[in-house]
């Protein structure tokens, strides 16, 4: 069975409020390029947010279409919940094999995958 990736607009978390709940009351879990925050949701939602002082559009906007490409990837595995994902300063020289083993090391270390 061919499993569909996708990361469509009902995925996105695209209230701020709820985005500042999920980072104040969700749990925290960090890696060298991440930062993960969930929080228990019936559905399943992603944020992508980067740290600030991060200058350059172009290599902001790089590293949020890696980040998304791992949540389109790796999304469906997870556990239902909301779930914002941070990219630290130091990601921006990584690339995408380098953020998705961090990505994987940070969900295994939560207990995040669905089996």
């Amino acid at each position: 069975m061919k499993k569909i990736y996708t990361y469509s607009k009902d995925k996105r978390i695209r209230d701020k409020k709820e985005v500042r709940r999920v980072l104040r009351e969700g749990d925290f879990y960090t890696a060298s390029y991440l930062k993960v925050f969930y929080l228990p949701f019936k559905d399943q939602k992603f944020s992508v947010r980067l740290e600030g002082g991060i200058k350059g559009g172009y290599k902001r906007n790089r590293l949020r279409r890696r980040i998304r490409e791992v949540l389109r990837r790796e999304g469906s595995e997870l556990k239902n919940g909301l779930y914002v994902v941070m990219g630290k300063r130091d990601s921006l020289e990584a690339g995408y094999r380098k953020i998705k083993e961090s990505f994987e090391r940070v969900i295994e270390e939560a207990d995040l995958w669905q089996n």
